[in-house]
């Protein structure tokens, strides 16, 4: 009985443990898949990038967005391979503890079968009952010669179900070495290809090394094109707070014009005016507050504003990998396909669409949060328009290189006192 319970009790653990293997493995498997099409696609830009006689920034962001790419997937096959040794661990183990418990059932049957064979005599086994000195004991000594009779079955069916076990564990130890060989295989594969990539980096690097001057005048229209933005949005802000105490003063004026009226008479302090904070003042409905509390609660979880993309360009001041430039992002830089669907990433009211450096700029105002989208190649929406989440407000243009791919400029703001702070947005959209 004992044995039978410590095997029922190994096939169960047996089971758990292959179907959290199998978890597992199918989840580090579906995230590799998902890794290799983002480099499969990221390889059909670089391939388009090739067509371009123009050495740009985009072209290094996007090899080493390929790099890392590329080191995730080393690193998911890592983890596949160390979840196979694991496997092939636990097998060899349970190979060796089943490979005993069979040696002990064998030998414990042996015995019964020894007994048997030296007590065959029929007249041994009458001679056992009719020895007994009541009835009671008779009806005893043939349930114990029953029982006797049925643990020699079990023992038979223990041994049979132990060395099926047991040529499982085989099968799926052979399985997982196969399985590894391949894994190995490809992880070679995938380091030859990391290998060939980082020379392309920098070879990449070398050449924009050599077009410096080249590159700095890259830069320095991309800062004019910033600087643009950054006027646009100043003007929308003092526009939109212009706007609030209009329509604060003309409530007011209501308010009093109405209290004379009826004889009363009021008068908002002129110092309790003037201390109201601008940025306060665009949330001048319980409305906007609302859009507004909701956007920042919604950190790390908008959607981004294509389906399909790659950030070419982060947020801030960084260094030019091997050159003495800088850049000074107001926003971060995606890269997408030429007329991909630009969509709104919360609800909110467009206040501006304009041209600005020959390409198309939306901004829409969430509360005292803005969003500008820039570089799109047309606008399917109009200022004063109310958005929601997800809807389409454009398409992406052509990146400025002319290099086969679309590119847009994503930018997040919160008005501060009368100033717009700029927000990196990669801390607001969902991370990928």
């Amino acid at each position: 009985m004992r044995n039978l319970f410590f095997l029922t009790f190994t096939v169960l653990m047996t089971l758990q443990v292959t179907v959290g293997f199998a978890q597992n493995r199918d989840e580090l498997e579906a995230q590799r898949k998902q890794i290799q099409q983002e480099i499969e696609d990221l390889r059909s830009s670089q391939n388009n990038v090739k067509k371009s006689k123009k050495e740009s920034l985009d072209q290094l962001a996007r090899i080493k967005n390929l790099i890392r790419k590329r080191d995730a997937i080393i690193e998911t096959i890592n983890r596949q391979v160390k979840l196979i040794d694991n496997d092939i661990f636990t097998n060899n183990r349970e190979i060796y503890r089943l490979t005993k418990e069979l040696d002990t059932l064998k030998a414990q049957y042996a015995k019964t079968i020894e007994y048997a064979y030296k007590n065959r005599s029929s007249y041994d086994m009458l001679n056992f009952i009719f020895s007994a000195v009541s009835f009671n004991d008779a009806i005893k000594r043939i349930t114990y010669l029953k029982s006797y009779r049925d643990y020699r079955e079990k023992q038979v069916g223990n041994i049979l179900k132990t060395h099926k076990l047991l040529e499982q564990k085989n099968q799926t130890l052979a399985q997982n070495k196969e399985l590894k060989a391949k894994t190995l295989e490809d992880q070679s594969e995938q380091m030859r290809k990391l290998e060939n990539e980082k020379k392309q980096k920098n070879t990449v690097l070398e050449d924009l090394k050599k077009k410096e001057n080249e590159l700095e005048k890259q830069l320095t229209a991309k800062r004019k094109s910033e600087n643009s933005i950054k006027n646009s949005i100043a003007a929308i802000i003092k526009r939109e707070i212009i706007a609030a105490e209009k329509a604060e003063k003309a409530k007011r004026d209501a308010a009093a014009k109405a209290a004379a009226t009826a004889g009363k008479t009021t008068a908002t302090p002129a110092s309790a005016a003037t201390k109201t904070r601008a940025s306060s003042k665009l949330e001048n409905t319980p409305e906007v507050t609302k859009v507004s509390l909701g956007f920042e609660n919604n950190r790390r979880k908008l959607p981004w504003p294509v389906n399909k993309g790659e950030i070419t360009g982060q947020f801030g001041r960084r260094k030019i990998e091997g050159t003495s430039l800088y850049e000074d992002n107001i926003g971060i830089y995606i890269q997408t396909e030429i007329g991909a669907p630009v969509k709104a990433v919360y609800e909110g009211s467009v206040s501006a669409v304009h041209n600005l450096a020959g390409a198309t700029a939306i901004t829409i105002r969430h509360g005292k949060y803005l969003t500008t989208y820039y570089n799109l190649s047309s606008a399917s929406v109009n200022k004063g328009d109310e958005v929601q989440l997800g809807q389409t407000i454009g398409k992406a243009a052509e990146s400025e290189d002319e290099d086969g791919v679309g590119k847009i400029l994503f930018v997040v703001n919160v008005v501060v006192g009368e100033n717009p702070k700029y927000l990196d947005p990669e801390d607001w959209i969902k991370p990928r």
